[in-house]
């Protein structure tokens, strides 16, 4: 890759990239919960709350006019379902259950294909998250195929203090070895991103709504073609 090359303002492409893991490398849970509730032959409506996807989710409005914080909100989201009939099949949390169902392809093919391409460039890749390892069990996430890929990984279930506390950011920037503005970082959480800025990342705001407007931007920054995205 050139590290001289320029983005369209000026100014040098990124040589890193960091990403969260829900919603980002991974779909959100409401994107999976049709496929999970057809293959463990449930009824439609199981799994409520489609948050910002459409639906009435009362539970999400709360968490975004910051009643209830993002975990609360996922916390509950499972009980409920689980209190609907939604089975846990021997796992702690329906988090592992959903994503851990054969069947379910829960990573993200957008965020796949620019991991991939960044690799083939040379750029460092790491992911940047607040309870991966929490959600679905450090054995489980050690087998997957994309794991090796990351030589950085920060788990703030496993380091004590959660974004958008500027620790979890700084330890990550240290591991990547890069300068916080020469690393991209992807976050569905506007609090999150708003960390990273704080911190001099180059942040972006990822809508799952429109993922891949993310991915597209993260690629341009990084002196990618658009169709490093392209699964």
């Amino acid at each position: 890759m050139n590290s001289s090359a320029s983005n369209a303002d000026g100014s040098a492409h990124a040589r890193g990239l960091l990403l969260d893991v829900g919603v980002v490398f991974f779909k959100s849970v409401w994107e999976i919960a049709d496929d999970y509730e057809r293959l463990r032959g449930l009824p439609p409506g199981t799994v409520q709350g489609r948050g910002p996807l459409g639906g009435e989710d009362a539970l999400w409005e709360s968490h975004y006019r910051g009643e209830i914080t993002e975990r609360e909100y996922w916390l509950t989201f499972a009980a409920r379902a689980q209190e609907r009939g939604a089975p846990l099949d021997g796992h702690p949390t329906l988090m592992r259950a959903m994503f851990q169902q054969p069947g379910i392809d829960g990573v993200r093919p957008e965020g796949l294909a620019l991991v991939q391409a960044c690799r083939a460039a040379g750029i460092r890749v790491g992911i940047l998250t607040n309870e991966l390892m929490d959600f679905q069990g450090r054995e489980w996430v050690e087998a997957q195929p994309w794991f090796p890929w990351f030589p950085v990984l920060v788990d703030s279930s496993e380091l004590g203090a959660r974004k958008p506390a500027p620790e979890p950011y700084e330890v990550a920037i240290e591991l990547m070895g890069l300068p916080a503005a020469d690393i991209v970082f992807i976050d569905d959480n506007p609090t999150y991103v708003d960390g990273g800025l704080r911190v001099g990342l180059r942040s972006i705001l990822l809508d799952v709504r429109d993922p891949a407007a993310a991915f597209r931007e993260a690629a341009e920054l990084l002196g990618l073609p658009p169709e490093s995205i392209d699964a």
